[in-house]
């Protein structure tokens, strides 16, 4: 019997047929079993009696009947919910176990790491797996848009001899008895390209060692990067962007619907032409806006970007705006300057809803400027021979964009992290498992270790300690971390560590009050009492200044604490890294680490 997808079945009622597919939810009572099937289509509810247990996510094969539901059973919230399949036979292909998270809900209530721990698994999920549904159509919107302009697809190296992106730390990698580097950008393969097909894209992976660790870096991303030359200045690269973008948000509003609405978004707002400012402008009005004086930066700040685009909505209608001509010494080498200023790039970027999407502008394409200015940035022009023997032989004015395909489809969605938008995200921290988890040999130690962050998390676990933990952006102070939290600057347990003569010690209080050391002094009946330095802490805990937990125990520290402290039910922390905290209460806190407190 040929097999039938769930969403055919609304059309074969009163016929037998075969369906394959995963068991998603089942609900037994008693004699009768309910069960929905999930296939690449949908779901499909079946019935029937007798069956044998059968486990959530297991593979089966059903036999049986198509029915017509009862009115007052019809299911509106399901694409077949006018029928169920009654079960003839059943056969289980593959059985599987017990699953670690809750698999039956619409919205997955697990955090971050775990989805991504289980992401086999979590994929499954038709609210996670429509957010690919939706990066599959950006991607080949962007195809769509500019093969109808008559441009060329290519796919670029991932090994090259030389950097040429500004802003981004690279991979260097051993290439037989050489070194050579993972491509940060198919950059210098388009502009080639351009020489011999004119109009040319790439979808690539791209890679950058980028120490971070925020919600809107990656260290490996999919690219969309475009190329075109014969241009008359930079603003019909501008103009070839705007195209394309907007191409590619009315397909995802056009084939993605369904999924918008299950997220409770809409596309991102635009008008006929996008607005288009200078960036000491954008500075100039985010100035006016909120008196935080950028206006001499090379760039704008995270929180800029996020103000430029609240103007742009507020006074443009529009979600997306363009900002230009950027500082010459902030852009790569191959940037074309501004003729009137040179101090400033023919350059853009597309921000959207709070974050850059794209960048691009025009390129240099004068052969002996290029060598100039390739040399004045340290790039050595004997290693892109290649690359300037594309400009050596003619090359048309030119130049061309690059959007981030994740960051697209995390600003659509309006997801909260990056990560939510890559199949499998790589960061600095992650290449599919938590690297963290992995277990090594220490060459001094000879034991096998855990990040601090994971210890202190498996210890409140294992004394039943209930704590709350927190994922964010990387904070360095006590206000940016009660801000980001979401909790009151007086509740943060602030960890110094002092050294107390030739010992080195704990000091935990309220993070917004200072430390009397004097009175500390005196109290600890030592001769000198100082601030330990930043290499002194790092030496002593592993750990960096501002991450260090108020849990002296857990790095080989005597905790000593202000007693105001206590003034707080619960208290938060930095735990060993400036990205993760644990709220816990403070009785809990007094009970698991056994400090001494100090009255001043």
């Amino acid at each position: 019997m040929e097999r039938t997808l769930a969403k055919e079945t609304i059309s074969k009622v009163g016929q037998k047929i075969l369906l394959k597919g995963w068991v998603a939810t089942i609900r037994d009572h008693g004699k009768i079993t309910f069960l929905d099937l999930r296939d690449r289509s949908g779901k499909v509810q079946c019935v029937g009696q007798g069956l044998s247990k059968i486990t959530t996510e297991s593979v089966v094969e059903i036999e049986g009947i198509v029915a017509k539901r009862p009115e007052k059973l019809v299911n509106k919230n399901l694409e077949t919910g006018t029928v169920e399949v009654q079960i003839e036979k059943l056969d289980v292909l593959s059985v599987a176990q017990d699953l670690p998270i809750d698999m039956g809900k619409e919205d997955l209530d697990v955090s971050l790491p775990t989805l991504l721990d289980f992401r086999p698994l979590t994929l499954r999920n038709k609210k996670v797996n429509s957010i690919f549904k939706v990066q599959e159509v950006v991607i080949d919107s962007f195809r769509e848009a500019l093969k109808k302009k008559d441009f060329f697809e290519f796919q670029a190296p991932v090994f090259i001899p030389e950097i040429a992106e500004g802003g981004a730390e690279v991979f260097k990698v051993p290439y037989f008895s050489h070194e050579v580097y993972l491509s940060q950008s198919p950059q210098l393969y388009k502009q080639i390209l351009v020489g011999a097909y004119e109009r040319v894209f790439s979808v690539n992976k791209t890679l950058r060692a980028e120490p971070s660790v925020t919600t809107r870096h990656l260290t490996e991303v999919t690219t969309l990067d475009a190329e075109f030359g014969f241009i008359d200045n930079w603003t019909q690269v501008k103009d070839m962007a705007e195209y394309t973008i907007k191409y590619m948000l009315k397909a995802v509003e056009d084939k993605c619907g369904d999924i918008l609405e299950s997220f409770g978004v809409t596309i991102p707002k635009f008008t006929d032409s996008i607005p288009t400012i200078k960036l000491r402008e954008a500075q100039e009005i985010i100035y006016r806006r909120t008196k935080r004086d950028n206006r001499n930066e090379p760039d704008l700040q995270p929180e800029d970007e996020r103000e430029i685009c609240k103007w742009s909505l507020e006074e443009k209608g529009s979600d997306l705006v363009f900002v230009s001509h950027y500082p010459t010494k902030k852009r790569p080498f191959y940037t074309y300057q501004e003729p009137e200023d040179p101090e400033f790039t023919q350059s853009m970027d597309l921000l959207g809803r709070g974050t850059e999407w794209m960048t691009g502008g025009r390129r240099i394409n004068d052969y002996e400027f290029l060598i100039k200015m390739a040399k004045e940035r340290k790039v050595d022009p004997e290693k892109l021979d290649l690359y300037l023997q594309a400009f050596k032989f003619g090359m048309p004015p030119e130049g061309g964009f690059s959007f981030g395909s994740e960051r697209v489809t995390m600003h659509i969605l309006g997801l909260a992290n990056i990560r939510e938008a890559s199949l499998f995200p790589r960061d600095m921290e992650r290449v599919d498992i938590r690297l963290s988890t992995i277990r090594k040999e220490s060459r001094v130690l000879k034991d096998e270790r855990k990040d601090i962050f994971e210890i202190i998390v498996d210890s409140l676990d294992s004394k039943d300690i209930p704590f709350e933990k927190y994922e964010h952006e990387p904070v360095y102070t006590s206000e940016q971390a009660a801000k980001i939290r979401g909790t009151d600057i007086h509740q943060g347990a602030k960890a110094l560590v002092l050294q107390a003569d030739k010992d080195f010690i704990l000091y935990v209080l309220p993070a917004d009050l200072q430390a009397n050391l004097e009175g500390l002094q005196n109290k600890l009946k030592v001769k000198k009492l100082r601030m330990a330095s930043k290499d002194s802490v790092k030496a002593k805990t592993g750990l960096e200044v501002g991450a260090v937990p108020p849990l002296g125990s857990f790095v080989g520290l005597k905790t000593y604490v202000d007693p105001r402290l206590s003034e707080n039910k619960e208290i938060v922390f930095n735990a060993g890294r400036h990205d993760r905290s644990i709220k816990m209460r403070y009785s809990d806190f007094v009970r698991l680490e056994k400090p001494k407190i100090i009255q001043l």
